[in-house]
Formats: C-alpha cells, structure tokens, sequence
C-alpha cells in the first residue's frame, strides 16, 4: 500500500474535515412557490455508452438522483415537477466520448427553451466546443469533471482561447472540480517527493484534458528539480505503445507519466511496461482523474497494481457530508458512487435550488420568459454557496469552485484503492 506521510505538508494541502450535512443553499428570498404549476427541464450531457460507460453512468446517476429527491420531495412547490433530459456524448463508432456529438447535443438543449440548465461534460474537449453554444444560449452548464484550466481562466492555456469560449461575455460555464493546476501539481508532488523519481518520459492523448494535464505536470514536474527526459503525443486510437517506452527506457526514465483517458490508452501502457521487449515494469506509472476507473484494469490487467492516480473530487465514503448521498445512492442503484457522482448530484442540486430561486423571485410561478428564466438562474448560479455532498461549493468570477479538493489512489488488487482526500489551502 502507497504510503506518504509527507504527502500533506509537501502540497501545502489540509486534510478535508467535516462540513455541514445536507443540500441546502443560501436562498436569495423571494414569495412562496406553493401555487408554481407546470415542468421545467434539466440535463445532463455524459458519455453514457462505450468504454467511457464506467465513468459517465455513474455520474449520470447522482444526477438523477438529485432530481429524482426533488421531485419526490416537491422541491418546487405545488405542482412544479422536473423533467431529466440526458444527451449521449458517445460516439457509436468509436465507442469514446467525441466533441462532435457534444456539440450536437448542446446544440439541442440551447434551441430547447424548456431546458434552463446542464450537468456536464464530463471530458475537457468536450466542453471545450460545448461551451460556447451554451453561452450564446445564456445556458448555464456545471461540469463535474472537465479540468482544463483554459476552459475558464484567460491565459492558462494557450492553444484555448478563453473570451472565444464566453461570446456573450457571460460567464455560463461553472465547474464543481479543481482545475489541472491543482491537479498537475499534486502528481508532480507525488511523483518527485513521495515517489523519488527524477526522470519523468511523458505520455498525452493529444486531447485538450490529456495535453494539458501533460503540460501542467511537465512544468510542475521540473520546478521541483525533475527532468522530462521525453515527450510522446498519441491519438486515443492508439494501442501499442512499446516503441515510445523503449525509447523512455533508453532515456533513463524512472517514472512514467500519462495525460489522458483510459479509453485513450491509459491502460494498454501500464500492461506494455512490463513486456520483456520493454522492461519498465518495476517503474510507477501515474496520471490524472480520467485513468482512475474499471476501465483501466480491463485493459492493464494486474499489471496495473501500483498504478497511482489522482482525482480533483473527494471520495463520498471519506466525507460525512456525503453520508446521506452515499446511502440513498446505494439503495437507487445497487451498487457505490463513482468518482464523479457526488460531484453531478451537487451541480444538480446546485441548479435545482437556483431554479426554486428563479421561481420564488418570480411571485411562486414560472417565468414566462424562457431567457429570463436563463437568466435568472444563471445569475443565482454565480452567487451560490450551497452545502451539499461533497462541501460547501461557492464559484469565483471565472465559474471555477472554491471548494478545491484532490484525492489520491493506487491500483491494488486490479482495483483503484483510496489513500486520503486532501483540500487544497493554497
């Protein structure tokens, strides 16, 4: 088992304490909602088939789950019901999670005037050519997942430019996760001081989550003294890898790094470090949140024991702010959250109580005006602070959340065992 008693002192991170229980939000007033009559529609917007099915389902399901408690509790008040909208972002032929059918899925919610918010994406360059349809529709989304820097902070990333993102010059894109910086700088951390290695070869998807992530612990990795001694770009097609770890191996690598999803590959390096041809078994592969699923062991096997992986989201059975969520998620669908269901049930909620604030504001009815309807739920989305699942989540002036949390796994046992939830105080 990964033990690092540095660990928290080295990120200058504070170990996640307990935080109020519960789903409730800071309500802007308004009248009653007793009278609110009629539907009003959500979504979600997930890869929900295919090999990325392991992620996308179990986080389609915490969202689910919060509008299935809100309408079973009347949440709205009155007659005011819910309806769940889910959108695919799977491409059929490929079987991964493709910008293309995003694109045609956001395109579909904006025209909806009935839909006035969305959970998702769930992969960075699919919100990447998402979230501009939905800003120009005035639609907020709330990713639990999508890490990219450049999707929201002008500057971080420069093959993504940020205003192009926003053409309205409203911010309707939020994000319940930390971004890579957070993240690059934890698995550099990781990997420097706790792992000891010193000759990183690193590996992307050619992705904008995977080249990002890449970047940010490449240039991580190297402030702390490290050297990145090779650099290899594959598309997520790729599934032989053995010539770019034999050239690691001839570089002298010690570690090795992948930028991308395990539908991407992520899996098929780590069983290919320990072909003979190769070598490199005996080394630590690391990467971020998007290898940190079963996916991955059916493609590594066991060899992808003493795998290591971080995810900018807590882990629910470490929080007793989740307690609740956990139980009732259980008893829904037979089986424990996924990494990201806390975090799709919380961006729900968190749409959910903006709705009720849209509706309360309006004299307890709804809005006639489905783009003041937007509006309004917009605006109460950027002012929230609501206590849910996975804590207290209030957005900055980019949409990014303030409740910055990394978690730390390892393989063991052809499964992904937790380490420590850590929050970021920095």
């Amino acid at each position: 088992m990964f033990k690092s008693p540095r660990f928290l002192a080295l990120l200058g991170f504070a170990a996640l304490g307990a935080v109020a229980c519960g789903g409730t939000a800071a309500s802007s007033g308004g009248g009653t909602t007793a009278a609110c009559t009629g539907t009003v529609s959500v979504a979600t917007e997930l890869p929900v088939s295919g090999s990325d099915a392991s992620d996308g389902v179990p986080t389609q399901n915490g969202a689910k789950l919060a509008v299935n408690q809100a309408n079973e509790t009347h949440v709205l008040g009155g007659s005011c019901t819910l309806t769940l909208v889910n959108k695919d972002d799977t491409n059929p032929q490929s079987g991964t999670h493709d910008p293309n059918q995003g694109a045609q899925n956001m395109t579909a919610l904006a025209s909806d005037p009935a839909v006035v918010g969305v959970v998702g994406a769930f992969n960075s360059s699919v919100c990447e050519v998402e979230e501009p349809i939905a800003n120009r529709a005035n639609l907020v989304m709330i990713s639990p997942s999508c890490t990219n820097p450049g999707l929201t902070i002008p500057g971080a990333n420069p093959t993504i430019d940020t205003y192009s993102l926003r053409p309205t010059g409203k911010i309707t894109f939020f994000r319940v996760c930390a971004t890579d910086f957070v993240q690059g700088d934890g698995l550099a951390e990781v990997a420097f001081n706790t792992l000891n290695a010193t000759k990183a070869f690193v590996f992307d998807d050619e992705e904008t989550y995977g080249q990002g992530l890449a970047q940010q612990f490449s240039q991580d990795f190297q402030a702390l003294g490290g050297t990145v001694v090779g650099h290899a770009s594959n598309p997520g097609t790729t599934t032989d890898f053995t010539a770019e770890l034999q050239t690691a191996k001839a570089d002298g690598a010690d570690l090795i790094f992948f930028g991308g999803t395990s539908s991407d590959g992520g899996g098929y390096i780590r069983e290919q470090m320990f072909d003979p041809s190769v070598g490199l078994g005996s080394l630590p592969f690391i990467g971020g949140d998007a290898i940190q699923d079963p996916q991955f062991f059916t493609e590594a096997g066991s060899d992808g024991d003493g795998s290591y992986a971080t995810v900018p989201a807590p882990n629910t059975a470490d929080l007793s702010s989740a307690a609740s969520f956990v139980a009732a998620y259980k008893e829904a669908y037979g089986s424990d959250p996924g990494a990201y269901s806390a975090n799709a049930y919380d961006a729900m909620n968190i749409i959910i109580t903006a709705i009720k604030e849209a509706i309360q504001a309006n004299g307890g009815r709804l809005p006639a005006s489905a783009q003041a309807f937007r509006e309004t739920v917009r605006s109460d989305v950027a002012s929230i602070s609501y206590s849910g699942a996975i804590g207290t989540t209030t957005f900055d002036s980019n949409g990014d959340t303030n409740n910055k949390l990394l978690t730390l796994w390892e393989g063991e046992g052809g499964q992904w065992a937790y380490i420590s939830t850590l929050h970021v105080t920095g």
